[in-house]
């Protein structure tokens, strides 16, 4: 009976970590921007929908521009994925569909493509000093606001509809994929003159961290950002 229940669990649980799709795949590449500026390939999960960047592999594809694909996928989760990789891992299971197409890249103008936005789960802020240290963290429920290195003594108020769209609204403006790459403005931080301060950006994909820059000196590009972060947590003791 326990290797019968054994058996079940492991099956749920990996039935819960992966699914089956069935995916469509444009006849041309696209310049697109990820941690690095790449080609991405263009997909849509339904014939009526909006071309996607798509900007991860699918292990055991074999792309071949000019033509246009249906393709069935196993989608799966990973665990303990690497800095700035992706937590989904994409498979082939089979190639459904594979058509020739003539003269269709002006069917797919950038205009016309859907940039998949990520889903945003937490945005977190630090600053730390030797003396001073500042963690604010904030998602669609709370924001949280601590001065305790060890994150024990944590202060926190109910994060309102508005306050997480205005943040998400900000989000948009900012190529988070590319946060590692912003430069400081100003360098106080290395004499002490300034705590460092860090930006984090965490999506059900991902989490990207940006460079150290001075407490009060942002990156020009997150700037507004990070300014709406230390608004919000002001009225927290």
């Amino acid at each position: 009976m326990k290797t019968i229940m054994l058996i079940f669990s492991t099956f749920f649980f990996l039935s819960s970590c992966q699914e089956t799709k069935k995916v469509y795949i444009a006849d041309h590449l696209i310049d697109c921007q990820g941690v690095a500026p790449q080609k991405c390939m263009l997909y849509k999960e339904n014939s009526s929908d909006e071309w996607t960047y798509f900007y991860d592999q699918i292990d055991g594809f074999k792309y071949e521009e000019g033509f246009s694909y249906q393709l069935e996928v196993l989608v799966k989760k990973v665990d303990k994925p690497l800095a700035d990789a992706s937590a989904i891992q994409y498979t082939l299971v089979k190639v459904l569909s594979k058509e020739k197409q003539n003269n269709t890249i002006a069917q797919h103008t950038p205009n016309k493509i859907s940039k998949p936005q990520e889903n945003i789960i937490t945005v977190e802020y630090q600053a730390a000093s030797r003396g001073s240290f500042l963690n604010i963290k904030i998602d669609k429920k709370l924001i949280q606001k601590t001065k305790d290195r060890n994150l024990q003594n944590i202060s926190s108020k109910q994060c309102s509809k508005e306050d997480w769209n205005t943040i998400v609204g900000l989000l948009k403006d900012v190529s988070i994929k590319t946060i590692s790459e912003l430069e400081a403005p100003t360098e106080k931080r290395l004499f002490d003159g300034a705590p460092h301060s860090i930006l984090k950006i965490t999506s059900d994909k991902n989490t990207f961290t940006s460079n150290s820059f001075d407490h009060g000196h942002p990156p020009s590009e997150i700037k507004q950002l990070v300014k709406t972060i230390l608004s919000l947590s002001e009225s927290i003791e």
